[in-house]
């Protein structure tokens, strides 16, 4: 839905601007060689020429000349638009429509809805929906329906304390996230080891005005990452007074405890005193949930579950009749059958120990950030603005105990002599699993900062129409320090290991050896410069049927990316080293015909030059049609790429781990350097409807088409063909294609009653079809956990959904939501289908104290713990796919609002 209140009807703002224009000229002369202009124009477009204008990340606050005389530099989309008068710089008295500024669109509009779909919600959107974090409200969207890992992911994750989305179930890196319309440095490791993303952990809740989610590809208009869609995170400007908001939390079953505390203040009026400074300050932290507070993971035995094991970290000597128990198992172990063991699967004994202590559910996090805007009305139609913003976020995650072995679930070290390879201990010729008692925790400190500087501003030219622009400079930048704790020195170990029998093997002497465990630790750094000009017009000639819209602009980008290398003298390095930087220019354009008075032509395009591989154009064709006031159907095709990240570039090592079928196997890949963009087709048709001024309904099909997808040839195959490896190695290839399609349904409805204001809104998203191939053969990911075995490594359930039910009378306001999430196939080991999953949370909150808002909430009501899929035994020893689910159980806020 565009917007999250429910305006009266534009139609009358719709007229103004067909029978009122900015300028003197009359009709009749302005007419004068429209035809020729036109058919100029067409032959433009379907040439696909690039106009050869400055261009430029479209959506940075531009603003219209009667906005800025007003004082409110950005019309908000919450309000039907209105007209005003004003002078424009030709002297002329002028009506003018204030347009609506949407993400997606470089032109300004007096309608809520464009030529695509764009979902809109408010702060008080996401305070009602019971999330505590921004990262956890977006990642509940039903857009965001696969593949988008947290900061809570143990293992299959390379960028701990980082959390990002995935629009349509693509991975994160097809999903570009906008701070107020600009792009901001991605996190400095990459998800999976090779996906960048933007860290939305860093954005605090109490600076958010709104967010825009533009649910279709926008390569021509934001660049190669925009494929899957836009998520624009509008902050608070213009802001006088002081607001102070704390909440406290904690989870029903322990853990989990939050604190959020946050400031919001702003001094002068832009209008009266030329100026605006509005500064905003937040504290986050919550004390995060390990496997041995819930019921279901806290002995680690799922053996009970169809398709379940015992699943607590073992130590074995593997002899020739099997696995064989430690003797004495030592100070914390005990002595388990082997036969429904994760690890063995086999008869024989093992010896076993709980370490669910020693593994997180959710992790142990504080964020701290500060952010503070400035405007300076320079002139009546000319406001400078300036942007600082930074943020200090820690995350603690447990990841399990320190252990090693043939058939521990990641088993590599680094060989000085022979590279990465093995490391399965012999003791008295047995291969030896051994796992420690100390938990390894997982330290990431992150830091990140932006400043912005520009200047926008508005004129009105005599036979050109009036003009919106603007300029600026960003810089922003993304450190990030990991350091792993308890990690295993393999020289250490080997040397005990040579030296003793199974007879006098000891656990007690092997966990009390000097310099066993220690820490490794890593460090990444991106960086991102951005120069950037735009200009636009709503109005640059008429037409009988309407104004002619232009858009221009143009970008230029540094960006770099460096990855130092990690400890190797540890068993299981997560190490990765990248070091690649690049420069890109890019000029793009939008124009809007109208063909009737109810049919109107968007094209739009982008030409991208990068220093790495070259220059790439991305066109947009798009039609709107709106025969009634009530009713607006829209349609568009793009055509577009995904520059290769810098990690698939410039990689120069990386070892990590991936879940083939039943066992993790380790993978050791590189960048390379000769990877060509992937091309993409986005179709996208829909229409929203409004039969009242309280109902929304709206309904989109959209299907993307991915060739050249970048990813490693199959490893699968590899596993398959060379079971006895224990480290696999890869590269980047552009391989086959990626072929996805599914329908996305909006309903908002509202109704007054004596009783209050009820009303009703539902977002539902359902993939169709997922296609890629798998090992050479054609693929559906859709509704099944084929994916765990790509580079996607998530589930990918049909449906995803979320209804919420609002009820506002007089002071009071209470709201209940409801979160979907369809069911799935299990198909990648024996267990039973994955359950679909429901979560209700209830929110109330009471205005009538002045200056107070106080409000107290619930989230999963009804306490449902995530369905189980036995994959994920193999993965993490746990029971749930975590890109999906979260285990917190019932969870319990209350917190308050003061304004003065």
């Amino acid at each position: 839905m565009a917007a999250s209140a429910f305006p009266p009807s534009c139609s009358s703002a719709i007229d103004a601007a067909h029978t009122k224009h900015p300028t003197k000229m009359s009709r009749k002369m302005k007419q004068k060689g429209i035809m020729s202009v036109k058919k100029v124009i067409l032959a433009q477009l379907t040439s696909s020429v690039v106009l050869a204008a400055p261009a430029f990340a479209q959506n940075l606050p531009g603003v219209s000349a009667s906005a800025l005389a007003s004082g409110n530099p950005t019309a908000s989309p919450l309000v039907p638009p209105s007209s005003a008068t004003t002078t424009g710089s030709s002297g002329n008295k002028v009506t003018q429509l204030q347009g609506i500024e949407v993400t997606g669109s470089l032109i300004r509009s007096s309608d809520k809805t464009g030529f695509n779909q764009v979902q809109t919600m408010t702060q008080n959107d996401i305070q009602y929906s019971g999330a505590t974090t921004v990262s956890n409200f977006l990642r509940d969207t039903s857009a965001n329906s696969a593949s988008s890992w947290g900061e809570d992911t143990v293992l299959m994750n390379q960028a701990p304390g980082g959390a990002g989305i995935a629009l349509r179930g693509m991975s994160m890196k097809y999903s570009l996230v906008l701070i107020d319309g600009q792009r901001a440095a991605p996190y400095a490791f990459g998800d999976g080891g090779t996906d960048t993303f933007f860290d939305i952990n860093t954005v605090p809740i109490n600076v958010i005005d709104r967010i825009e989610i533009v649910k279709t590809g926008a390569v021509s208009q934001y660049g190669s990452d925009a494929i899957a869609g836009v998520v624009n995170i509008i902050t608070k400007k213009d802001f006088q007074g002081l607001q102070l908001d704390g909440s406290l939390g904690g989870a029903q079953h322990g853990g989990q405890g939050t604190t959020n505390l946050s400031l919001l203040g702003g001094v002068g009026d832009l209008n009266a005193d030329r100026f605006n400074v509005t500064a905003a300050l937040s504290f986050y932290r919550a004390s995060g949930v390990t496997l041995a507070q819930r019921n279901i993971t806290s002995n680690q035995d799922y053996s009970e579950l169809s398709g379940g094991f015992f699943a607590q970290p073992s130590s074995f000597f593997m002899t020739d009749t099997g696995p064989q128990a430690l003797n004495p198992c030592g100070p914390t172990g005990m002595v388990t059958s082997a036969a429904n063991n994760l690890q063995t699967q086999t008869p024989g004994a093992v010896c076993s120990q709980n370490g669910a202590k020693a593994q997180s559910l959710a992790p142990q996090v504080e964020h701290t950030s500060a952010k503070v805007h400035a405007d300076f009305k320079l002139s009546d139609y000319v406001v400078a603005f300036a942007d600082l913003w930074g943020s200090y976020n820690t995350t603690s995650l447990a990841s399990g105990l320190a252990g090693f072995g043939e058939n521990a679930l990641v088993p590599s070290f680094y060989d000085a002599g022979h590279g990465f390879t093995a490391f399965s201990p012999m003791v008295g010729g047995n291969a030896l699993t051994y796992y420690f008692p100390s938990a390894q925790d997982w330290d990431t400190t992150s830091v990140f900062y932006r400043f912005s500087v520009g200047v926008k501003g508005s004129f009105g030219t005599k036979n050109l129409g009036d003009w919106d622009w603007s300029a600026s400079y960003g810089h922003s930048q993304s450190e990030v320090s990991n350091s792993f704790t308890s990690q295993v020195n393999a020289s250490t170990v080997l040397n005990y290991t040579n030296g003793v029998t199974p007879a006098t093997f000891s656990a007690a002497n092997l966990n009390d050896l000097p310099g066993v465990l220690g820490t490794s630790r890593d460090q990444g750094i991106s960086k991102l410069d951005t120069l950037d000009a735009t200009a636009s017009t709503s109005n640059l000639f008429s037409m009988p049927d309407g104004d002619v819209g232009m858009g221009l602009g143009a970008q230029l980008q540094h960006q770099s990316e460096y990855i130092a290398p990690g400890s190797t003298e540890f068993v299981n390095p997560f190490t990765q080293a990248v070091n690649g930087q690049r420069n890109v220019a890019a000029a793009y354009y939008q124009v809007d015909i109208p063909l009737l008075s109810e049919l109107t032509f968007s094209q739009s395009g982008r030409y991208d030059y990068y220093g790495d591989f070259g220059g790439v154009y991305s066109p947009r064709f798009a039609l709107r049609y709106q025969p009634i006031n009530a009713l607006t159907l829209y349609a568009s095709y793009d055509r577009g790429f995904r520059a290769p990240t810098l990690i698939e570039l410039y990689q120069t090592a990386s070892v990590t781990s991936q879940p083939v079928g039943a066992r993790n196997v380790d993978e050791y890949f590189v960048g390379n350097p000769e990877l060509k963009p992937e091309h993409t087709k986005n179709y996208n048709v829909g229409f929203q409807l409004s039969p009242t001024s309280s109902t929304d309904i709206g309904l989109d099909w959209y299907k993307i088409d991915v060739t050249k997808v970048i990813g490693q040839p199959s490893i699968v195959a590899d596993v398959d063909a060379h079971p006895e490896q224990t480290i696999y190695y890869l590269g980047y290839e552009n391989l086959a294609y990626l072929r996805t399609d599914g329908l996305e349904a909006t309903f908002k409805q509202g109704l007054s009653t004596k009783r209050g204001t009820f009303t009703l809104s539902t977002d539902l998203a359902y993939v169709r079809h997922f296609n890629m191939p798998i090992n050479g053969i054609a693929a559906d990911l859709a509704g099944n956990n084929d994916a765990n075995d790509t580079v996607f490594g998530g589930a990918f359930p049909r449906w995803k959904g979320n209804t919420s039910l609002t009820w506002a009378d007089r002071d009071w306001t209470t709201t209940l939501t409801w979160q979907f999430t369809g069911p799935y196939a299990q198909v990648i080991v024996a267990g039973p289908n994955v359950a679909s999953y429901s979560q209700l949370n209830l929110l109330v909150s009471y205005s009538g104290f002045k200056h107070w808002k106080l409000y107290a909430g619930i989230n999963n009501l009804l306490d449902h713990a995530p369905p189980y899929d036995a994959s994920w035994t193999y993965v993490n020893r746990g029971y749930f796919d975590p890109s999906l689910y979260s285990y917190i159980g019932r969870y319990f806020q209350v917190g308050a609002t003061y304004k003065f």
